[in-house]
C-alpha cells in the first residue's frame, strides 16, 4: 500500500513539473508578442504522448494548410477542426503516377506553399486557389512550367521563396544550408526564360539554414532557422506605431531569445505559426 501511494506521489509530482514546464513556455511565448489559439493540436504523427517511444516524424515545412516531414510525407492539417481520425492532421491523400502522383515517391523541394517536386523529378500542385488541383502533377500546359523547372530541377534545390513575382526575383534554399538570388528574364520578349543572375545571398544567423521565409524586410513573416537559432523580423516602436496612424512602424531582423530558448520544444515553425511538442499552438501578433 505504501508502495502504491509513493507511486502515485511520484506521479502526481512529475505531471505538475511538466505542467508546470510546459505553462512557462506558453507564457514566455505570449511575452514574445505571439497569441495562443484555443484549444490543442493533436497529432500523433508528429507529437507522441509516450517520450519513451521515438515513433514520430519530425516536420520539414509548415504551411498554413500542409506540414512535409523530413522525410517527404506529406499532411495535411486543420488546426482549428479535427479530421475523422479524431485528429488535427492526416496523411495527404495519395498522388499517382497517372493523374498526378507521386507513385511512392517523396517531395524533396517545395516553392511558395504551392507548388512540391517529388524525387521523381516531377512537379506536382500542393496548395492552390483550386482544391481541386491539389497533388495533381504540374504539366508543361501550365504557363510557370518553365519557370518551376529553372528554379526548382536542380538536385540541391531544397526551397524557393518568391521575393518579386513582376521582376522574376526568387531566394533559393541549397541543402547545404545556404540561400541563393536568381532572377529570371525574357530574351527578346519571347516565352523563354534564361538566368540573369545566380548569386550567393548574406546569411544573416551565421549558420546553415535549414529553412527560411522572405516577405519582406520589414515583414513578420521573415524568418532564418538553423538547428541552432530563429531569426525573427521584431518591431521595435511598437508602442509609437500602434498608438499614431502617423508613425509607421519599424524594425529589424534580429536574434529570437525566446524562441531560442525554447527551440526544442517547437516542433513546427513558419515565421507566423508555432507548433509545440505540447500541442499548444501560437500565431503571431499583429
Amino acid at each position: 500500500m505504501k508502495n502504491k501511494i509513493k507511486v502515485i506521489s511520484i506521479l502526481i509530482i512529475m505531471g505538475l513539473i511538466i505542467t508546470g514546464c510546459d505553462g512557462n513556455v506558453t507564457r514566455d511565448i505570449r511575452r514574445d508578442g505571439y497569441n495562443i489559439q484555443d484549444g490543442k493540436f493533436v497529432c500523433s504523427f508528429f507529437i507522441n504522448k509516450s517520450k519513451e517511444e521515438n515513433t514520430t516524424e519530425k516536420v520539414q515545412f509548415l504551411t498554413n494548410n500542409f506540414i512535409i516531414s523530413e522525410s517527404g510525407n506529406v499532411y495535411e492539417i486543420n488546426i482549428g477542426g479535427l479530421y475523422s481520425n479524431n485528429m488535427n492532421c492526416k496523411k495527404a491523400a495519395s498522388f499517382d503516377g497517372t493523374n498526378g502522383v507521386f507513385d511512392g515517391s517523396k517531395v524533396v523541394a517545395i516553392m511558395d506553399e504551392s507548388i512540391v517536386k517529388a524525387s521523381n523529378g516531377a512537379f506536382y500542385y500542393l496548395d492552390t486557389g483550386d482544391p481541386g488541383a491539389r497533388f495533381t502533377r504540374v504539366t508543361s500546359d501550365d504557363k510557370n512550367y518553365q519557370i518551376y523547372k529553372l528554379l526548382m530541377e536542380e538536385e540541391d534545390v531544397k526551397k524557393v521563396v518568391t521575393v518579386n513575382s513582376n521582376t522574376n526575383n526568387y531566394y533559393i534554399l541549397k541543402n547545404d544550408g545556404t540561400i541563393t538570388n536568381r532572377v529570371l528574364y525574357k530574351k527578346d520578349n519571347s516565352d523563354n526564360y534564361i538566368v540573369k543572375s545566380n548569386t550567393t545571398v548574406s546569411n544573416p544567423v551565421n549558420g546553415a539554414i535549414i529553412d527560411f521565409n522572405y516577405a519582406g524586410d520589414s515583414s513578420l513573416a521573415t524568418f532564418y532557422r538553423t538547428p541552432e537559432k530563429i531569426m525573427t523580423y521584431k518591431v521595435t516602436n511598437s508602442a509609437e506605431c500602434n498608438k499614431y496612424v502617423d508613425v509607421p512602424c519599424q524594425g529589424s531582423l534580429q536574434n529570437d531569445t525566446v524562441l531560442n530558448e525554447y527551440k526544442d520544444r517547437i516542433i513546427a515553425f513558419n515565421g507566423t505559426t508555432i507548433i509545440t511538442d505540447y500541442g499548444r499552438v501560437f500565431n503571431v501578433g499583429s
